[in-house]
């Protein structure tokens, strides 16, 4: 599955402190911690990177790094240096080649 390679690498690319907001059009939306989501009764990781109906949105608080889930073309846009140097591989090894690279389709 996928969303632990893209929930891994955008804990790697917040500092120690930093925080992500969690965007799922229509619904609540979140700020949270990606370092202190653990397993029960901590901290969960709320929404999954990937679409399930919605638009989803993760993105750093300096807007540079993140993900982001279309429902209808069934698609996941990662963005931010640090992000694809850390799940490109694995990423393309799970989805496929990318539909498109900085705005260029293939």
């Amino acid at each position: 599955m996928h969303e632990p390679v893209v929930r891994q690498g955008l804990t790697a690319c917040v500092p120690p402190e930093g925080r992500l907001f969690a965007l799922d059009w229509q619904h609540a939306s979140f700020r949270f911690s990606p370092r202190l989501v653990r397993g029960s009764g901590q901290e969960r990781w709320p929404l999954s990177p990937y679409p399930d109906g919605d638009y989803v949105i993760h993105l750093s608080e300096d807007f540079l790094t993140g993900s982001f889930g279309h429902p209808w073309e069934e698609s996941l846009c990662l963005f931010g240096k640090g992000l694809l140097a850390a799940v490109s591989a694995e990423i393309d090894d799970l989805l496929g080649a990318p539909n498109r690279r900085s705005g260029f389709s293939r």
